[in-house]
């Protein structure tokens, strides 16, 4: 057969009977060359996003992508919950940096109301209140329920049996709610992040002026 690479650019029919070479696709690099950019939250946010915009649009399936769209979000809410939490691990209440050796890492569960308490018990203490309270806590909260309650585990769109044939969606109101939940989270993950690199800034300069 012709070579699948010249190939690449063109509308494949059916291939099943074609006899193709396989060529590798994942390229697992040595360690300490890592793509440490990477935020595997924002990818499943932005693929979820574009998704459900196709959806609307028309170009994609409400059945096919639109399920997978609902599954990636929820999975971006899990994993944002998961940062706010590690990054309140990196600081004490009264705004002291944590040693990197003594933060303890986020637990491997799915669950979302669980995670949400965990933050709200952790993280919460370390964000000043005029700024918790400037944040749409109400609504972030109201769609972590929501997913908890229709997705406990992550496993609802993810697996035939779970829940998720019973669940319709309205995708026009979810890409706007999508979006904001995802400015109220990031919001938080950005509050942490900066407040710990401004507490480290200040921590080298006092120690340079005082010679430590």
């Amino acid at each position: 057969m012709d070579d699948p690479e010249e190939k690449s650019s063109e509308n494949f029919g059916y291939t099943a009977f074609e006899k193709w070479d396989y060529r590798q696709i994942i390229y697992v690099v040595e360690e300490g060359q890592e793509k440490l950019w990477v935020d595997m939250g924002q990818s499943f946010y932005h693929a979820s996003y574009h998704l459900v915009q196709g959806v609307i649009n028309g170009s994609l399936r409400e059945d096919i992508e639109g399920v997978a769209a609902v599954y990636l979000f929820r999975h971006y809410l899990e994993l944002a919950l998961k940062s706010i939490i590690l990054s309140g691990r990196y600081l004490e209440k009264n705004g002291a940096i944590v040693p990197r050796e003594q933060v303890r890492k986020v637990a491997n569960i799915h669950d979302l109301e669980d995670l949400w308490e965990s933050l709200l018990a952790g993280a919460q203490p370390k964000i000043q209140k005029e700024h918790w309270d400037n944040y749409d806590i109400r609504f972030i909260e109201k769609c972590i329920m929501e997913f908890d309650a229709v997705d406990k585990k992550g496993f609802a769109f993810r697996y035939a049996g779970h829940g998720g044939e019973r669940c319709n969606f309205d995708f026009g109101v979810m890409i706007a709610e999508m979006e904001h939940a995802y400015q109220v989270l990031e919001g938080l993950i950005t509050y942490l992040v900066e407040t710990y690199h401004q507490t480290a800034e200040w921590l080298a300069e006092l120690r340079s002026e005082a010679g430590w």
